[in-house]
């Protein structure tokens, strides 16, 4: 499905109907219907505890980590797999969905161990990847995020010995080098100073026509900068795009 905008037409990658969140007894979201454009950021807003970071979680099923979540409706993703219902996509198809729709975090979470660690642990173990194949894509992410001139000579050292900025953008690199089709991105700047949400602000616009990305963000400037397409949630649904 195609949507005009402007004079373009933009492919249609995902879509959300009537989808409901719920933990125990207490409602999340209610009745969510939205759509996603390819190669878009689209901004998740809205005031603290509304549910953006639930809706965010929904479409890769990382609130199927959490006990007592239900959730209904329907989250159909457009894939180079094909059309994948996420929501009653299989639980042994959940590693392949998670490495296709990534996520970086508000907190930058490293894996224990050295720079290179934290990308060749992911690469060997859920890619599969040999040595050689795993180092040539390592160093080609961290072109990416703009980070291999700064860790080249020091890819052996602890990873915590990056200052914020720097643990985020290797968060970044580790999802892009499993080659996602969807980022999901949960306040990525949000623990950094004005310096380094700077440099991820500006990688992430880099990135916009790579990669279809949903964000979620408190800061309206922020969102000014960067969304394609905004989502505004309060109340338990979307009440403005």
């Amino acid at each position: 499905m195609l949507e005009l905008l402007g004079q373009g037409k933009v492919e249609v990658v995902g879509h959300l109907k009537n989808v409901s969140i719920q933990f125990a007894d207490t409602k999340i979201l209610r009745d969510v219907n939205l759509q996603l454009l390819k190669g878009q950021l689209h901004m998740l807003t809205g005031p603290s505890g509304c549910g953006k970071t639930t809706l965010l979680r929904a479409l890769n099923r990382l609130n199927d980590c959490f006990d007592k979540h239900e959730m209904s409706g329907s989250i159909s993703l457009k894939l180079s797999e094909g059309d994948v219902d996420v929501h009653l996509l299989a639980h042994k198809h959940l590693p392949l969905l998670r490495r296709k729709v990534g996520m970086v975090f508000q907190i930058p979470n490293l894996l224990p161990g050295s720079i290179i660690d934290n990308l060749l642990l992911p690469l060997k173990v859920v890619a599969g990847l040999d040595l050689a194949h795993a180092m040539a894509r390592c160093e080609n992410v961290l072109i990416q995020v703009k980070l291999w001139d700064e860790v080249k000579d020091r890819l052996n050292h602890d990873a915590s010995s990056l200052s914020g900025g720097q643990q985020q953008r290797l968060c970044l690199a580790r999802t892009l080098a499993l080659e996602p089709e969807i980022l999901l991105l949960d306040e990525p700047t949000a623990s950094l100073d004005p310096e380094n949400t700077e440099v991820i602000e500006e990688l992430l616009e880099s990135l916009k026509q790579q990669y279809t990305m949903v964000m979620v963000s408190h800061c309206p400037a922020q969102t000014a900068r960067l969304a394609d397409k905004v989502f505004r949630l309060d109340g338990q649904q979307v009440i403005s795009d």
